[in-house]
């Protein structure tokens, strides 16, 4: 079984927001369950990849989101229809006012909901090793780079909050890496500065999540409470 629990967020987090934690048993077979609930196309994405894990991986993260989004709405999972913008991001056909983005990274998947704006959500590995001084100069702007990054841990950090952000943009990652900086704000909360003057009211915060990951939640357009 895998085990779906909504999050804490931030107290600064924007109300309609929810982040829920998906841990995966990647060892089980598909559920086949969760399988039915897939339309044809999402059934074929899943059965692409090589590994039983990331089959196990795409199919239900796919389930789950279909499962929280359905109670949204008052629809049965395999009802809901979705579409792509054109850099592919993926939003729910219909008009109802929700905004989702979703992550996973190892045994565990995030799926954020929004009824308060467009939302991003990522979560990373800390366990990865990664060539920090290598990637510094091409995911982080100038100005970014005057917080000095002193480990692998906070490099990771400092990605999930950018790459949660790109996602709320709805943008490709690797083409806008450049076009927006990401700041700390002090405690869990980061600003965005970009020449997009309508991307500057993006709000990002770093998320609880288990020991050895990283994660962060973007939300733009919100509405003040």
């Amino acid at each position: 079984m895998n085990n779906v629990q909504r999050l804490s967020l931030p107290n600064t987090v924007p109300a309609g927001i929810e982040v829920w934690l998906l841990e995966l048993n990647l060892r089980a077979p598909i559920s086949n369950s969760d399988f039915l609930l897939l339309n044809k196309s999402e059934r074929a994405h899943a059965l692409r990849f090589h590994t039983l894990a990331d089959q196990v991986r795409s199919t239900a993260t796919r389930a789950a989101l279909r499962r929280i989004l359905a109670e949204k709405v008052a629809m049965l999972p395999n009802q809901l229809h979705f579409a792509t913008n054109h850099h592919g991001k993926p939003y729910l056909h219909g008009g109802t006012g929700i905004e989702f983005n979703v992550s996973h990274a190892g045994q565990f998947a995030l799926i954020a909901i929004s009824t308060n704006g467009q939302v991003g959500v990522d979560i990373e590995d800390c366990n990865r090793r990664l060539d920090v001084s290598a990637l510094t100069e091409y995911v982080f702007t100038a100005l970014e780079r005057q917080s000095e990054l002193m480990t692998n841990e906070d490099f990771i950090k400092r990605w999930v909050v950018k790459e949660s952000v790109l996602k709320a943009l709805g943008v490709g990652i690797s083409e806008y890496l450049q076009a927006i900086s990401v700041l700390p704000l002090g405690g869990k909360s980061y600003m965005v500065q970009s020449d997009h003057l309508d991307w500057s009211d993006t709000k990002a915060w770093l998320i609880d999540v288990p020991d050895y990951y990283a994660a962060a939640l973007a939300v733009k357009n919100h509405k003040s409470t």
